[in-house]
């Protein structure tokens, strides 16, 4: 051993080797201690959240983000979180960015059309090809039974060419004879949140309250919702409601609820 070390080429190799081994384990080391190797955590959900205080929290949370669209969804606060990708609770690393969908912070405007005379399914029809929402319903006593007999916005009579903001909902008074208080009521379990509000309006009621369960956790899950319950209970067909009565609903993504 020292005949190989008093060699001035053999001692220079070794030297050589020595270091380039060294080195490799100190990038090693520092690799596995920058990455936290093998250190995983669950995400945390940014949904609602302000662009600045989802700036915090990834801050806090040694997260990145990166906002890649921003659209319009009318009831969510404007400038807040409605989407990310990974989705909240997957495990990841220190750095991963997270890619965010944002609410729009101004609504584009749409032009409010004339449903006066329409029936009610003709005038729901025209005002959401335009983007906007039929909201509450109204009935008072007319010669023309079922037809829109005025179109208000927050109280105030609309005219045909007003703007109004993508999404607004615009209540619709309607024609009701003597003889024609009454509708049925729609079943509506298993019902999707737009088809229930769809199938409410159509038989000339309006929408009371609407709740989601404990499963419903996440702007997915609203979308994917469906309607477990309903106050008042409907046998199809046979149960009546006046005109324009509330009906509330209660929604789940719980398959089980579903089949209760």
């Amino acid at each position: 051993m020292w005949r190989v070390w008093n060699n001035f080429y053999a001692r220079h190799l070794i030297v050589a080797a020595s270091v380039v081994v060294f080195a490799l384990l100190a990038v090693n080391l520092w690799l596995v201690a920058y990455t936290r190797h093998g250190q995983t955590f669950p995400l945390p959900s940014f949904a609602d959240l302000s662009l600045a205080d989802a700036q915090h929290l990834a801050r806090e949370k040694h997260l990145r983000i990166e906002v890649i669209d921003s659209v319009f969804i009318a009831g969510k606060p404007r400038g807040s979180v409605i989407e990310q990708n990974p989705k909240p609770t997957v495990r990841v690393k220190n750095n991963r960015t997270v890619f965010l969908t944002m609410n729009a912070m101004n609504a584009k405007k749409v032009t409010v059309p004339s449903v006066v005379g329409l029936s009610l399914r003709q005038a729901k029809a025209t005002i959401e090809l335009q983007g906007l929402e039929v909201g509450r319903l109204f009935f008072s006593y007319d010669m023309a039974p079922g037809n829109v007999i005025g179109q208000l916005y927050q109280g105030n009579p609309m005219k045909a060419g007003e703007q109004l903001e993508f999404g607004s909902k615009v209540n619709l008074v309607i024609g009701k004879s003597r003889y024609s208080e009454n509708t049925v009521l729609p079943k509506l379990k298993g019902f999707s949140l737009p088809l229930a509000k769809s199938s409410i309006t159509e038989a000339s009621l309006n929408i009371g309250q609407v709740t989601y369960d404990e499963s419903v956790k996440t702007l997915a899950d609203s979308l994917n919702a469906k309607v477990y319950a309903q106050h008042p209970a409907a046998e199809s067909g046979k149960t009546m409601l006046e005109l324009g009565s509330l009906v509330s609903i209660y929604l789940t993504v719980n398959a089980a609820r579903l089949e209760e």
